[in-house]
């Protein structure tokens, strides 16, 4: 299973460095449709920008941030099987602020495989909390670690303040920027598998269940967008980076800024859907 798995990572990271067509050739042939989403980014197989809408403006992340804070998280743990504990003071926080949740409970042993999967699939800021908490002893010390990273990949627009997304004035990106990082988070085999997990299930007691914020947004649709991760603030509006699969090639798209908010339609799946039509 582990070799699969490693296969398909490695079959997606070998079409993203395999360039073969010009933009011009791309914008000849793909007509994009009118879009929810005010900014977004689509790259091809080479990671090439084959379309861009404001590509470079900065804008506020969102829950897009915990691909940093995961592949981060991932390059720095030794063990994804160390248990921590998940503290009430972390649960009052978050729930205070009305941030979105994996659902662990106070004095839950996790692992930190359990915590990765609860950033990434129903977004967590439980989950992100703890993660930072448990690899660097503080957000503070994590967050240093997420703008050294971003440093290293070129994300010139990017500064993090913290590991969930909430909002700060200071905490900013691009979707320029976020398609660098995730371009390169999608090339670890754990975070592409956490990724394109529709759910997962938990150890801790009474065992719980995660559902993907995506997938539950495409019920009846299959096979268009392999993974994503979805974001929201009302200062953010609805954000995706996805990954899509189009007659056996392969394409990220980034938005951020849809209309709507979590409870309207899911405007930034319908852009992700309306693209892969469209390729």
């Amino acid at each position: 299973m582990k070799k699969l798995l490693l296969l398909c990572c490695l079959c997606v990271a070998a079409f993203f460095l395999y360039a073969n067509k010009s933009t011009e050739d791309y914008e000849a042939e793909i007509e994009i449709p009118l879009l929810h989403s005010q900014n977004a980014i689509l790259l091809d197989e080479s990671g090439q920008s084959v379309y861009e809408k404001n590509a470079d403006a900065i804008i506020y992340p969102a829950s897009l941030t915990k691909i940093m804070t995961a592949i981060v998280a991932i390059e720095e743990s030794d063990d994804l099987q160390k248990h921590t504990m998940i503290e009430a003071s972390t649960i009052a926080t978050f729930t205070a602020q009305n941030a979105s949740m994996a659902g662990f409970k106070a004095g839950d042993f996790v692992t930190v495989e359990d915590l990765l999967y609860g950033a990434i699939i129903p977004s967590g800021a439980d989950a992100t909390a703890t993660l930072a908490n448990v690899i660097a002893g503080s957000e503070k010390d994590f967050v240093s670690l997420m703008n050294d990273k971003a440093h290293e990949l070129g994300m010139n627009d990017t500064h993090f303040v913290n590991v969930s997304g909430l909002h700060d004035d200071a905490h900013v990106s691009s979707v320029r920027d976020i398609s660098k990082l995730f371009r390169y988070a999608i090339e670890n085999p754990i975070f592409y598998k956490i990724l394109t997990t529709r759910s997962y299930i938990t150890a801790v007691p009474g065992e719980l269940t995660m559902s993907s914020t995506l997938f539950t947004k495409m019920a009846g649709v299959e096979g268009a967008i392999l993974g994503g991760k979805t974001g929201y603030t009302p200062e953010a509006g609805l954000c995706l980076a996805s990954l899509l699969e189009k007659n056996g090639k392969y394409y990220l798209f980034v938005t951020t800024n849809a209309t709507g908010n979590v409870r309207s339609e899911p405007f930034h799946v319908e852009d992700a859907l309306s693209v892969h039509a469209a390729l």
